[in-house]
């Protein structure tokens, strides 16, 4: 009785490796981080182009910002009043599959200190060419007009 080759099984364990390889390797690994940091969006929105596959964070504003005057009124009578500003990303997704994403953004002042900061978790959903993540940054009203970048810490979940 002959006995089996040792070639074709250790050929075939290469082939399986290989193959096992292909089938795991992606673009972007799960948990890929990204930081980038732009201008604060105090009046206009401020281009991010932050992308995972085929998901791009496009955009970032803000809505509800204390005014000029919110600012002076608040140093005058309360310099530890707060408002709640919105941060708003813009997202577009082309690809067929969702992307969980958390996201955390950092008001910084001209000299790079915390003004305040803010974040959440969410989801960049399939096929959508523009779509919004939205949530509350809680800063002192007399640190708003004081904020000239914006931080911000993408970790792609998926």
């Amino acid at each position: 009785m002959r006995s089996p080759s040792p070639m074709p099984l250790a050929v075939s364990l290469v082939v399986a490796a290989s193959l096992a390889g292909c089938a795991t390797s992606r673009p972007s690994e799960p948990g890929s981080f990204v930081e980038k940091t732009v201008a604060a969006p105090h009046e206009t929105r401020i281009p991010v182009d932050i992308s995972h596959a085929r998901a791009t964070l496009t955009w970032v504003e803000s809505h509800n910002t204390p005014t000029a005057q919110d600012s002076s009124n608040a140093a005058a009578k309360d310099p530890e009043d707060k408002s709640i500003v919105l941060i708003r990303f813009y997202y577009r997704n082309d690809g067929y599959t969702s992307h969980k994403v958390k996201i955390r953004t950092i008001l910084l002042d001209a000299s790079g200190g915390v003004l305040a900061d803010a974040g959440r978790s969410g989801t960049l959903d399939a096929q959508k060419t523009e779509d919004t993540l939205t949530y509350p940054m809680t800063v002192r009203t007399v640190d708003w007009p004081k904020g000239t970048q914006l931080k911000i810490l993408v970790t792609f979940l998926d």
